[in-house]
C-alpha cells in the first residue's frame, strides 16, 4: 500500500473499527440497514479536503456508466437547496463511494453529544428510526423512562464524534494526516 493515502486508510481502518465498536453497543437502538439512505437524502455532508480527495479517488474507480450518473446528479446540486440534499454519490439507494465516504457518513446513525454537550439523535430518529423508541419528542429529549419501559438491555452512552474531535485524536497527529480545509460536499463539488 504505497499510496497518496497510505497513512489516512491506517487512520481509517482504526476509526472503522471503533465505530463497529460503537455500533455493535447501540445495536437495540440503531435501525441502519442496506438501502435505508434516508440520512443520504438529507443533509449538508462536511468534510475534509482529505476526505473529499479520498471519495474522489474512489469514484475514480466507479464504471463509467455509474460516473456518468453521479455526474448528472452533482450538475442538478447547482440548482438545489444548497443547505440540505441528496448526496450525488447515492445511486438506487446505496452509497456508490462506501468504502470511499467521509467520516460524517461513517459515523451517522449513533447517539452524539452536540457542542454543548447535551445528546444529539440522529434526524432519522424522528421518522422512527434510530433511538426513535427512547426519544421524547415532547421535551426533544432523551427519556430514560422509554429505556426502562423498552426493557432495553443496556442505556445508551453519548459518543463524542464531531470531525473537529476526530481531526485533533492523537493518532491523525501520529500519522502527520493534513485534514485541509472543511467544508460541504456541494461546495467542493461545484465551484463556479
Amino acid at each position: 500500500m504505497n499510496n497518496k493515502f497510505e497513512n489516512y486508510e491506517k487512520f481509517l481502518n482504526v476509526i472503522d473499527d471503533d465505530l463497529r465498536k460503537i455500533f455493535q453497543y447501540q445495536s437495540e437502538y440503531i435501525e441502519c440497514k442496506r438501502g435505508c439512505s434516508l440520512c443520504c437524502r438529507q443533509g449538508d455532508y462536511p468534510l475534509s479536503s482529505i476526505e473529499f480527495d479520498y471519495l474522489m479517488s474512489g469514484f475514480n474507480l466507479l464504471d463509467e456508466d455509474i460516473k456518468n450518473l453521479i455526474r448528472q446528479n452533482i450538475e442538478a446540486l447547482r440548482n438545489c437547496d444548497k443547505t440540505s440534499y441528496i448526496c450525488p454519490f447515492l445511486i438506487n439507494n446505496c452509497c456508490s463511494v462506501y468504502n470511499y465516504r467521509p467520516f460524517v457518513c461513517r459515523a451517522f446513525g449513533v447517539l452524539t453529544e452536540d457542542s454543548k454537550g447535551n445528546p444529539s439523535f440522529p434526524f432519522c430518529t424522528t421518522k422512527g428510526l434510530n433511538f426513535s423508541k427512547i426519544y421524547d419528542e415532547e421535551k426533544k429529549h432523551l427519556s430514560s423512562d422509554l429505556v426502562k419501559k423498552n426493557n432495553f438491555k443496556i442505556f445508551p452512552k453519548i459518543f463524542r464524534l464531531s470531525n473537529n474531535v476526530l481531526m485533533n485524536l492523537p493518532l491523525a497527529k501520529e500519522l502527520n494526516i493534513e485534514f485541509g480545509e472543511a467544508k460541504k460536499l456541494v461546495d467542493f463539488l461545484i465551484q463556479d
